[in-house]
């Protein structure tokens, strides 16, 4: 589906398809059937001038395009010559020009920012604590106003602990020895959460709510910036991103221009007078697809305006760096031979693609290095010092990739290379210091620390930073005990203020800085060892178990839950959301949340109440995002909503290696003890023990691809295939058919040994075909030729291929994907009634055909239905043509279809799937006898959080005002009253 998987994995869980569409006949019920409808067994009326060729790519173009975005007109216009602050919406564009090469990216103004000496600028987030005392308070549950009487027992070091008091740090000349130089990263400026306009707040304060966020985020940037040991602003690099209300999605949803945009940011500097910029992309914003992609665009071409008007701002973007290979680039693949195609590009390298468009290499590049996994430390052969060989990989390859875009784009690197013949000194590292708490195979310690230092001296990179400057404190490593794969820290403290190494405090600090190169100190690895030394904070005897605050224990903690905390209990992640800020309830509705029914359901004036009966043969069968801790207690969802299906995704190819056939959830590692403990407890216990136990078993799909598969086709089990099979189409279905059965007789296998029962092993499977999978047509081959030879073989086997489509049907792509599962079927002998189930993807149209929808009194089941019916006409051309009969019933196609919407807020935020589209479309698939009724995710079938209306997310649809697991309700034929009449506002 459109999401990516994340964490670990986890399965999604399905009934048996094939006992059920096999056993139940709608024809013998329709007299006793209020659902029936007599037109289904009538031959299709053809009405789609698309039906045998899908969609053309002109017209799903034109169709997609939600707004003008200058692209041409933005680069080609030089803004130079405008005076500095004017309003830059007001510049006029020159006409569309068939030159598009970016006049800035002729220029290199960024020269004058580049020093000869390295400069330190470690990052730090604003909602971190100040000192000790604080989080103290934040602990107790007090207000700052009683500071004066957080007190620590005297052997405690913890009362001098400054970790994100930002104008005393600056002051420290330990840390900061070069003002000219050096700086501090602060974030994260993002748009305020509870609002539906662009308001730029740091951690997505509310603006409007009564907890007062925004003020305390200011009162402590005004408190840095003033006074006797004050924050130098202007050596302070503001940090935009990464994982939520990002600044340029939100002005991108806002209908902002990039002459509209660089005008906000122009104000931000102002305000907090600094021209440094840093953008950090991380999921979702770092994709190739949909509105994202379109807003990446949107960020460039204002950062070119701003830039070309002010030669004198800093401009950063910060990109994660996981593999030894460095960013995934498929410009700067080995052969060479991209021929400028942009729908190629994958996500990591996009936003790289669209800076380097519109500024040229006029900004420094950061390589964000604290997500370095089990994987990369496989990839090195898993020594213990591994982590720099990652890092040294990654840097050089990166730096390749980078002039290889330019040079693709803009032809004229040479202008930016240093002396050295590259652009090191353009860039930016980033290293998380000490052991990441929820990886902790990953260990940076104080000699990687000082091999970092002399690695990037010799390649003259720009600038060091660090994650954070805040965790350069001692603490003890806690182990969970399990092996490397899930091996974490237990310790109770904040990670945000500890780094799980046994040195004193700022060590790293001063190593990376420069300051300390000799006399490394060894690493204090026992608890009492540890507990001397400078810095070192005892969570139970100075935080949990301090009593210096007892008398005072009156009112609540006055600040806010910023900062990035992700507390650990038995190695599992805390329920914390990251850097965001838990705002209350919106007052207002925007595109990312609606507190209200009347405003996500715009053309509709009543509730949908009658239900159709259910016509016993289409069942609902939802995605489960089995990569999620959250959101997959199935046996609560069973018990809510009587679900017995489940569409486990994605399994994938392991990503460790491609030697051979090897498939799990996500392309996760399986083996050793962190798989088993994941196994046991999450796949088994979370996902499939609840279908177990009610003799669902059967019922469980296993869906493979996805959207990460889209961009990275090897994932896909059949395009490994093939290669394994060295091109060779019959032995690569052979490969595949084993692979497909023992994946499934693996599960059954497992479920049977941890249960004690003997059960059947499910054979449904489904096949999420999206992006540059649908073109990898010979592997598609492949995938047809063994799910026909399959079926031919074992009649119970049921299959779906999932594919992307528009209200006007397939695509031209899509439909050719389609064809070749009917040509497969009918060559291996097969009726066409057998074929694989077409699940449709009834999400994500765009923006365009949203709001076209919207003013032409459409609501989003009316574009689901003309998704559904035009794609019915196109498969029943595929078969008429394929296998030479006449015009098949629409009854017979639409038992070949399935409907599969992204509940609530859509990707393309335009399209709310609210659950009056989701009531329509249960009663219309009953009256049209659908196989089957899906919906991207199940994982995310709330509106709120902890009662709070919360934005669209992995966890949430963003209808605040709807109950949990209302979408799963309704599409089980569920039908309560909650449902039938759901609440009209938060």
């Amino acid at each position: 589906m459109k999401k990516l998987i994340s964490l670990l994995s986890s399965f999604m869980i399905v009934t048996p398809l094939a006992g059920i569409i096999t056993s139940c006949s709608i024809g013998s019920d329709k007299d006793k059937n209020s659902s029936f409808d007599p037109s289904q067994d009538e031959p299709i009326d053809f009405k789609n001038p698309y039906a045998e060729t899908g969609t053309s790519e002109k017209t799903e173009t034109n169709l997609m395009k939600a707004r003008d975005m200058k692209w041409a007109s933005v680069l080609t216009n030089d803004y130079s010559n405008s005076s500095r602050y004017r309003s830059l919406s007001n510049v006029d564009n020159r006409a569309e020009s068939t030159n598009t090469q970016s006049t800035l990216a002729k220029k290199d103004v960024l020269k004058n920012n580049l020093k000869s000496k390295i400069g330190f600028n470690p990052y730090s987030d604003i909602g971190i604590v100040e000192d000790s005392q604080e989080y103290l308070l934040k602990n107790k549950g007090l207000g700052s106003s009683y500071k004066e009487h957080a007190k620590f027992e005297g052997n405690s070091t913890a009362e001098n602990n400054h970790y994100n008091n930002l104008g005393e740090l600056w002051n420290n000349s330990d840390l900061f020895k070069d003002k000219e130089n050096d700086g501090i990263t602060l974030g994260f400026m993002q748009n305020a959460s509870d609002e539906n306009e662009l308001v730029p707040m740091w951690d997505a304060a509310p603006n409007k709510t009564s907890n007062n966020s925004a003020e305390w985020f200011q009162q402590r940037w005004d408190k840095w910036t003033t006074g006797d040991k004050k924050l130098d602003s202007s050596k302070v690099t503001i940090s935009f991103g990464p994982f939520a209300n990002s600044l340029w999605h939100e002005a991108y949803k806002n209908g902002y221009t990039e002459e509209q945009l660089a005008d906000k940011l122009a104000e931000i500097s102002v305000k907090y007078g600094t021209k440094k910029f840093d953008f950090y992309f991380a999921a979702p914003y770092l994709t190739n697809k949909g509105s994202y992609a379109d807003s990446q665009r949107l960020l460039a071409g204002a950062l070119k305006i701003l830039l070309e008007k002010d030669n004198e701002f800093d401009i950063r973007l910060s990109l994660v760096v996981s593999t030894k290979d460095g960013i995934s680039s498929v410009i700067a693949r080995p052969n060479g031979n991209w021929d400028g195609d942009i729908s190629l590009i994958g996500s990591e390298e996009f936003p790289l693609y669209m800076f380097t468009k519109f500024l040229g290499m006029n900004f420094r590049l950061n390589l964000v290095l604290p997500y370095l996994t089990y994987s990369a430390y496989n990839e090195v052969g898993g020594d213990k010092d591994w982590e720099m060989k990652v890092i040294k990989s990654a840097t050089e390859d990166t730096e390749k990739t980078w002039r290889t875009i330019n040079d693709k784009l803009n032809g004229n690197t040479s202008k930016f290379l240093n002396d050295s013949g590259n652009v090191y000194d353009r860039m930016v590292l980033t290293p998380w210091i000490g052991k990441r708490a929820e990886k902790a195979i990953y260990d940076f310690d104080a000699n990687d620390a000082l091999e970092f230092r002399k690695f990037a001296e010799d390649k003259k990179v720009g600038q060091i930073s660090m994650f954070y400057i805040t965790r350069d404190y001692p603490s003890e490593f806690m182990s969970n005990g399990l092996g490397p794969d899930g091996i974490a820290d237990k310790n109770a403290l904040d990670q945000n203020i500890r780094s799980a190494s046994g040195y004193d405090k700022f060590t790293y600090s001063k190593i990376l800085n420069g300051t300390m190169k000799t006399d490394i100190p060894e690493e204090a690895k026992t608890p009492e060892a540890i507990s001397k030394l400078d810095g070192y904070l005892n969570y139970d005897r100075d935080i949990r178990n301090n009593h210096s605050l007892d008398e005072y224990q009156k009112e609540g903690w006055d600040g806010v839950a910023g900062g990035n905390g992700n507390e650990w209990n038995q190695g599992q992640p805390s329920e914390g959301e990251g850097n965001v800020v838990n705002p209350s309830t919106p007052s207002t509705s925007n595109k990312n949340v609606y507190v209200k029914w009347e405003d996500a359901n715009p053309n509709r004036k009543d509730n949908i109440v009658d239900k159709n009966e259910s016509n016993n043969s289409t069942y609902f069968s939802p995605y489960l995002d089995a990569g999620l801790y959250e959101g997959n207690d199935i046996a609560k969802i069973r018990e809510n909503t009587g679900l017995d299906h489940l569409t486990l995704a994605f399994v994938q190819q392991v990503n460790s290696h491609n030697n051979s056939l090897d498939l799990s959830i996500a392309g996760i590692e399986n083996k050793g003890d962190g798989y088993a403990w994941w196994e046991k407890s999450q796949l088994y216990e979370k996902d499939l023990k609840p279908l177990v136990d009610s003799n669902n078993f059967e019922n469980i799909k296993v869906a493979y691809g996805g959207a990460t598969t889209g961009g990275f086709i090897e994932k896909n089990p059949w395009n490994l295939a093939y290669k394994l099979a060295n091109n060779d189409i019959n032995k690569a279905s052979d490969l595949l058919s084993d692979a497909l059965f023992n994946y499934n007789d693996y599960l059954k296998n497992f479920a049977s040994k941890s249960s004690g029962k003997t059960l059947n092993m499910p054979k449904n499977i489904d096949f999420d075909i999206e992006g540059q999978a649908q073109e990898d047509h010979i592997s598609n081959d492949v995938l047809a030729k063994t799910l026909a030879k399959m079926k031919k073989s074992d009649s119970s086997w049921n299959f779906s291929v999932t594919l992307p489509v528009l209200p006007s049907g397939l695509t031209n792509v899509g439909f050719n994907v389609m064809d070749k599962f009917t040509k497969a079927f009918k060559n291996e002998g097969l009726s066409y009634k057998d074929m694989p189930v077409i699940n449709l993807m009834l999400m994500d149209y765009g923006n365009g055909i949203y709001l076209d929808g919207k003013t032409n009194g459409k609501t989003n089941f009316d574009l689901a239905k003309e998704a559904i019916e035009n794609t019915k006409e196109n498969i029943a051309k595929s078969v008429i043509k394929n296998y030479g009969i006449s015009t098949p019933s629409n009854r017979d196609i639409h038992r070949l279809i399935g409907a599969t919407p992204m509940i609530g807020v859509n990707d393309t935020v335009e399209g709310v799937f609210t659950l009056e589209d989701a009531k329509e479309l249960y009663n219309w698939a009953q009256s049209a006898d659908l196989s089957y009724l899906s919906m991207w995710s199940m994982n995310d079938d709330r509106g709120k959080l902890s009662g709070v209306a919360r934005p669209k997310s992995l966890t949430s649809h963003g209808l605040g005002y709807l109950g949990e697991y209302d979408f799963a309700k309704v599409f089980n034929g569920q039908w309560d009253e909650k449902v039938k009449r759901p609440a009209k506002k938060v």
